[in-house]
């Protein structure tokens, strides 16, 4: 065995000539076999980082349509409140002229009374001066 040995023959477990050393062909089977499994891994952690990516994507999407959403939201709200308060102003104003014409014509009223009372007052002195 040990002149096949310095010939570069060997003999495995199930006696088969082998040009390379039985320990080290098993240790090549063994580390073919790791780098198998670690192939495999690496390929579902490649999956995993695209299925994470692909719902990241998916979540920024949605964020930013709702974020888009609420500024159409807040800028309808700030809308409808300055039209309210321009409104409010219009109503405010219309109040202020009702209110100049209320008291212009309560003072005409009291202007006609009192030319009505100076007539009724002619009026009286004439008929009883006849």
């Amino acid at each position: 065995m040990e002149e096949l040995q310095k010939a570069g023959l060997y003999i495995d477990e199930i006696y088969r000539l082998r040009v390379q050393d039985p320990t080290i062909a098993n240790e090549t089977i063994e580390l073919r076999q790791q780098c198998l499994e670690y192939s495999r891994n690496l390929q579902l952690f490649k999956k995993f980082g695209e299925d994470f990516y692909k719902i990241a994507y998916n979540f920024s999407k949605d964020v930013e349509s709702e974020k888009l959403r609420a500024i159409g939201t807040q800028n309808q709200l700030k809308t409808m409140a300055k039209q309210r308060q321009t409104e409010q102003q219009v109503y405010q104003s219309q109040i202020l002229e009702q209110t100049v014409e209320l008291e212009r014509l309560k003072s005409e009223y009291q202007y006609l009374q009192r030319i009505e009372s100076e007539q009724q007052e002619i009026i009286n002195n004439f008929l009883m001066n006849q």
